[in-house]
């Protein structure tokens, strides 16, 4: 059961690498950033579906134990470098192309409030119809270089803690209503920098 368990997961991740890594290969090559919000945009959706089910897996799995536990944990450590790589893309694609897409880290260990955080997250996930993902990061499962620069990076120490975007760090369990009300305020953010650089560019062009 485990050889079954280890293939179906290696195989999970090395789609899903293959697909970032192709992205990252043609995101370099292209000049135009037409081609490259169409084609990030396109592509996206599918890399954040796949990953958000291979973590399921990969914790599925954890819960019912595994005999080949240090090939899980490179597996698991494959499976985080994936995620930094997507999470990248997202952020270049957000600055680059008017997007409403959103990226949430979440660290969570072995506690009450990481359980209720990682529900809580899953649930504001569908509400807004996976136009927000999550990049989810065990602190306590195994080593990992990918986390622990991002732990050093954002200054995480336990769970729950959850990063949006990369710029605003909450280090404590934050309930549904809050959340909405903080990726609320992320969105009008991002609306009015839109309209701002809109307004801008017109007026380069005006004076041409």
């Amino acid at each position: 059961m485990d050889d079954a368990r280890t293939s179906y997961i290696d195989n999970r991740i090395s789609d899903a690498a293959v697909s970032a890594q192709t992205i990252v290969a043609v995101e370099n090559y292209l000049d135009s950033s037409e081609n490259y919000c169409r084609l990030v945009r396109e592509e996206i959706p599918e890399l954040g579906q796949n990953n958000a089910e291979i973590g399921t897996t990969l914790q599925q799995f954890s819960s019912k134990g595994v005999s080949r536990e240090g090939e899980y944990k490179s597996l698991r450590r494959e499976y985080y470098v994936s995620q930094l790589r997507l999470y990248n893309m997202m952020m270049s694609y957000k600055d680059r192309c008017e997007t409403d897409m959103n990226a949430i880290m979440f660290f969570f260990s072995s506690n009450l409030d990481s359980e209720r955080q990682g529900s809580v997250l899953t649930e504001y996930r569908e509400e807004v119809d996976n136009s927000t993902s999550i990049f989810a990061y065990n602190l306590e499962v195994d080593k990992s270089k990918v986390l622990d620069v991002l732990k050093t990076d954002y200054n995480i120490t336990e769970g729950p803690s959850i990063v949006i975007n990369g710029n605003q760090t909450y280090r404590e369990y934050v309930p549904l209503k809050q959340l909405r009300q903080v990726m609320n305020e992320v969105e009008e953010n991002s609306t009015a920098t839109n309209q701002t650089v809109n307004m801008t560019e017109r007026g380069l062009e005006d004076e041409n």
